[in-house]
């Protein structure tokens, strides 16, 4: 039989052993949620947040992206924890680094492994090097590196397989070589920028239907414009010196009005050597008007004088002139006087500059749209038959020798020649100025040249 302090004894050990049972319970109950919180901020590997993490330590100056701590997620729904991630659904879809000024090579290899990836933007940065692989990312819809460093020729097959990309920005940048042609067959492509970079050789067949924007200006392209491109604005392929084909000129005749850019650098203006240079082509002027005439006369006749014209000079021909009324010399010679006491007002660059206002007005887009023929070259530059759209047919002078002629001087002397009236001579009708390049623009005369009357 129990005494009482048996029975104390035992009871104390009961309660001692519930407790112990309690407490056993609790503490296998606690676990699996203390191992849950413990994980929540483990990195795993292979996962989108190892991956960003890895791709930060290629990076030359990471402190940029200090946001990028390993003990949070990157994604928190459609909100991210980490700048320049871009998130949905708690899956990371996109970076977006612009403007950071980040340096040095861009290895894009340790993204590979996310999934859910679809845009990739680093423009505005110092990025150097050769262009970074890209062509694992098959789920990529759009990349963005312009306006960095990157230097080198793009292989071939760079974008092969990425059959998702729809835009794709590698302006201003030093790329050179040819176009990568994997580029011209993505299917979905809707925008492709080029410009500013040293891209060589021709211009490859883009067939995707549904490209709204291609950018080819300020390379070094040559060759014909592929069929697919020729609805694109004339503006995309400026700065190619060797283009050709609509929406610029035909490949079959001379290239004389596809104009390079305009000069941004400040004209340096020689007045002796522009003037030696205008005085040549004057002289060169008067000399042609002078054997024209005398050719004139001696054809005609031997008793009229050698200016004046012929009434029915030209009247089998299918282009006539109105020779009534013989040229008054000397009112052209005193319009000619009074007009340098007037001040000469510069237009704009880049128009045509109209010396007569009976004709009908047109663009230099109209030129740039017409088909050339080659008329003649001498020694400052060579003539073209061009026909326009409205049905007119121009001849057009190219000077390309005269650099050193000042833009007020050339608008002066050229306006000058504009007031010039004679039969014999055959008036302007407008011109262009720029530095590297300047055009003179009269009406098209059929057979009316020296050689078909002296043959």
């Amino acid at each position: 039989m129990l005494t009482w302090e048996s029975q104390v004894r035992l009871a104390s050990n009961t309660a001692l052993t519930k407790k112990l049972a309690f407490i056993t319970f609790f503490i296998i109950g606690l676990c699996p949620a203390i191992m849950v919180m413990s994980q929540e901020h483990k990195v795993v590997p292979g996962s989108d947040a190892d991956s960003l993490l890895r791709f930060k330590d290629t990076l030359a100056n990471a402190s940029v992206i200090s946001s990028w701590d390993p003990s949070t997620a990157p994604c928190k729904r459609k909100s991210s924890n980490w700048f320049g991630v871009l998130c949905f659904a708690g899956h990371v879809w996109g970076l977006q680094l612009e403007g950071m000024g980040l340096t040095g090579k861009l290895d894009l290899e340790p993204l590979t492994p996310i999934k859910d990836l679809r845009t990739l933007s680093f423009m505005n940065n110092n990025f150097d090097g050769a262009m970074p692989s890209v062509k694992k990312l098959v789920s990529l819809k759009s990349l963005y590196l312009s306006n960095n460093r990157f230097t080198g020729e793009i292989p071939a097959d760079a974008f092969d397989g990425m059959h998702h990309l729809k835009k794709l920005l590698l302006a201003n940048n030093a790329f050179r070589g040819n176009v990568p042609s994997s580029l011209a067959s993505l299917p979905l492509l809707l925008e492709v920028r080029l410009n500013g970079n040293q891209f060589q050789g021709a211009i490859p067949d883009f067939k995707q239907k549904d490209l709204k924007l291609a950018s080819f200006e300020n390379n070094d392209l040559e060759g014909p414009i592929p069929e697919s491109l020729r609805n694109m604005d004339p503006g995309s392929f400026a700065g190619n010196k060797d283009l050709c084909d609509p929406p610029l000129s035909s490949c079959s005749g001379d290239s004389w009005f596809f104009l390079d850019p305009p000069s941004t650098s400040t004209e340096k203006k020689s007045k002796s050597n522009s003037f030696y240079t205008i005085a040549i082509v004057l002289i060169v002027i008067g000399v042609i008007l002078v054997i024209i005439s005398f050719v004139v006369c001696v054809f005609h006749t031997r008793k009229q004088k050698c200016l004046s014209a012929y009434p029915s000079a030209g009247q089998d021909r299918t282009y006539k002139y109105s020779y009534d009324q013989p040229a008054d010399t000397e009112r052209a010679a005193e319009s000619v006087t009074s007009y340098t006491t007037k001040r000469v007002t510069v237009p704009d660059q880049d128009k045509l500059l109209f010396l007569q206002e009976d004709i009908q007005r047109f663009d230099l887009q109209d030129l740039l749209r017409a088909s050339a023929e080659v008329l003649g070259s001498g020694c400052f530059g060579a003539s073209y038959k061009a026909g326009i759209s409205n049905g007119k047919t121009l001849v057009v002078k190219r000077y390309k020798h005269m650099n050193n002629v000042g833009r007020d001087e050339f608008h002066e002397h050229i306006r000058r020649l504009g007031k010039l009236s004679h039969p014999n001579l055959l008036p302007l009708v407008a011109y262009y100025y720029r530095r590297e390049e300047k055009l003179l623009i009269a009406e098209f005369m059929p057979n009316r040249s020296l050689a078909s009357h002296l043959h």
